[in-house]
């Protein structure tokens, strides 16, 4: 039904209401008379004005900054605006199926709102909540397998600077001893006791990875990065989660994982996926100290 309103929704020739009973849509130029009547609701506004501020929304969402001034630049073109987007869309792949899912939930949105504040208005039940499609989408959309494969460098400098992103006002010098105390002996990703999941792009790009350390029947996650440009569409929890259950189905018992500088505010995605918190560490830098 959401997706038959969605459509309707962004027909620029017809306008349609729907029957809030049944949710049949039913065109406004044949209710005739009928067209008042409150068993009709007609669908929510959906014109070119609310199609350029969900480009807008979906190009301030992007991480990668030169996608975002690619797509910016597009938004200002004046006429011809949305062939111009869809245009810098069809440039990269990645990036117009991250469009394709953020408009798709975005339209979700709007429409079970609109839909379940007329049902309540006519003192009727709201919709059940329908399962998110994300994770069906990403799993779809994108391939996963184990090992390094092809991408060992890119794993080592996805590596490298997902950890640099967490410090963002650490100075250079402090990160590289850090990151460095931090893998020292650590084995290679993808060697034994060591295993990695890749998640890779339909032309087989490194699109993230969940890398962990075996000890005994505990693994520490050593990292979970996902390229910048497809972060939001939930890749990282597929990840994760397919991560975890290969992990139980090895017998492992028990996963840990770190959470430092900016990842600690990813507590709340961690435990949404069954970690529990168990200590805080907190941490002084005596180099800074003004006393």
């Amino acid at each position: 039904m959401i997706d038959k309103i969605g459509f309707a929704m962004e027909d620029q020739k017809e306008q349609y209401a729907a029957d809030v009973d049944s949710g049949e849509l039913v065109p406004l130029s044949t209710l005739g008379e009928r067209h008042s009547d409150e068993r009709y609701a007609r669908l929510p506004r959906w014109g070119s004005a609310e199609g350029f501020h969900l480009m807008e929304s979906f190009v301030t969402s992007l991480d990668n900054p030169a996608y975002r001034e690619q797509l910016s630049r597009a938004l200002t073109m004046g006429r011809g605006v949305f062939r111009a987007f869809k245009d810098s869309l069809k440039e990269n792949k990645e990036i117009e199926r991250l469009w394709f899912a953020y408009k798709e939930q975005r339209l979700r949105a709007v429409i079970v709102s609109w839909y379940n504040a007329n049902r309540e208005a006519r003192g009727l039940a709201r919709l059940p909540a329908e399962p998110e499609e994300t994770e069906e989408l990403v799993m779809s959309d994108f391939s996963f397998a184990w090992g390094v494969g092809e991408h060992g460098e890119e794993v080592l400098r996805q590596d490298r600077d997902a950890f640099f992103e967490l410090f963002p006002y650490e100075r250079p010098e402090r990160l590289e001893e850090r990151f460095a105390e931090k893998r020292r002996g650590i084995p290679p990703a993808g060697s034994e006791g060591a295993p990695i999941l890749v998640a890779e792009t339909p032309s087989g790009e490194l699109a993230g990875f969940s890398w962990g350390v075996i000890d005994g029947t505990s693994v520490h996650i050593v990292q979970l990065a996902v390229t910048p440009a497809l972060r939001g569409i939930g890749l990282g929890e597929a990840l994760l989660r397919k991560f975890l259950m290969e992990m139980r189905s090895r017998g492992m018992r028990r996963l840990t994982a770190e959470l430092m500088g900016k990842s600690l505010r990813s507590s709340d995605f961690f435990q949404s996926v069954g970690f529990t918190p168990v200590t805080q560490v907190m941490e002084c830098s005596l180099d800074d100290l003004s006393y």
